[in-house]
């Protein structure tokens, strides 16, 4: 496959192989393409999490949120740190 780039984008190739950050432009063409489909995965997720969200609400099932309920999150959270389990990457930022 060959892939041609505008001069903007052909030097700008350039510039990030020349600095050392990539040891030439497919591994750098390599690591942007990796990235999309990482957007593309997290993208999927949050639609997904919202639909359920939005079917919950369309449900009833909903909790108020609290000055109360942020408390109880904030000691679970620190239970489940002290306690070292492992972190849901679904609330990683």
């Amino acid at each position: 496959m060959n892939i041609n780039f505008p001069p903007v984008d052909a030097g700008y190739i350039k510039t990030k192989v020349e600095s050392g950050y990539y040891s030439n432009a497919t591994e750098m063409v390599r690591d942007a393409v990796r990235r999309m489909r990482e957007q593309d995965d997290q993208h999927v997720r949050l639609l997904a999490a919202l639909e359920i969200g939005e079917r919950d609400i369309a449900s009833g099932r909903t909790v108020p949120f609290t000055p109360d309920l942020l408390k109880q999150i904030e000691q679970e959270a620190r239970t489940h740190a002290a306690n070292k389990h492992p972190i849901n990457p679904d609330v990683i930022p």
